[in-house]
């Protein structure tokens, strides 16, 4: 077993919280990285429903019932405390998962899991942005993308969606329970990056090495998600 709790980096919209996550893609030896997996279970389970609306399986004016996704919802935490539990290792590696808040909310509502020890004991961290800025990027980001690509359809702006409350939701949770979460801000993390990692990394009971802050240009697998809209809005 590792002694080092899985990590979960909380983020909303525009947060550069991919920038914050490449520094540990840069450490591939030590870390296991999972990008948005509550994300992508959100949008397959919405996908289904529409499927199974379509085909008059489901009534339109229900939303499904979160019992019959806790299978799914329970493996997506086995995948992030699995490194937790490696035995086969000496040094196994330790779990980094990057998630925005208001996905996750949602794709638990309903269910129980906020009071689960899995969701408990996750060292618990936040990426926050001025929301002046992040609220800008976010609306310049959805007018490019759909501007762009006019098969898609184009929502109306709404700055609730953009995951900043559920981050607050989240934060206040875990400070009720006498845990400190740690809080980075992005302004900060751009200033000075060695100096806010090198903070973090204490934090987190890790070291901070050089690598995190010198990135080869390149590819990075784990950002080319299965669907467009979001992944654009994201990176």
């Amino acid at each position: 077993m590792s002694e080092q709790k899985p990590i979960v980096l909380w983020t909303h919209f525009r947060s550069v919280s991919h920038a914050f996550q490449r520094t540990f893609l840069q450490r591939p030896q030590e870390f296991h990285i999972i990008d948005g997996p509550f994300l992508e279970f959100v949008i397959d389970t919405h996908d289904q429903h529409l499927k199974a609306v379509k085909t008059g399986i489901a009534d339109p004016s229900k939303s499904p019932d979160p019992n019959l996704f806790m299978p799914k919802i329970l493996s997506i935490f086995g995948k992030i405390w699995k490194p937790y539990y490696d035995e086969s290792s000496n040094k196994p590696k330790r779990m980094f998962c990057k998630e925005h808040s208001n996905f996750f909310l949602k794709a638990i509502s309903g269910t129980s899991l906020l009071s689960n020890p899995q969701f408990l004991e996750l060292t618990h961290t936040f990426l926050i942005r001025n929301p002046e800025k992040s609220l800008r990027s976010l609306y310049k980001a959805v007018n490019f993308i759909f501007k762009k690509n006019p098969e898609y359809f184009i929502p109306d702006f709404d700055k609730n969606l953009a995951g900043l409350k559920e981050s607050k939701q989240i934060f206040d949770l875990i400070k009720d329970l006498n845990k400190q979460p740690i809080v980075v801000d992005a302004d900060d993390l751009i200033d000075d990056p060695e100096r806010v990692l090198k903070k973090y990394c204490e934090l987190i009971g890790e070291e901070f090495k050089e690598e995190m802050i010198h990135w080869e240009a390149k590819n990075i697998n784990e950002w080319n998600g299965n669907n467009f809209t979001i992944t654009k809005l994201m990176v």
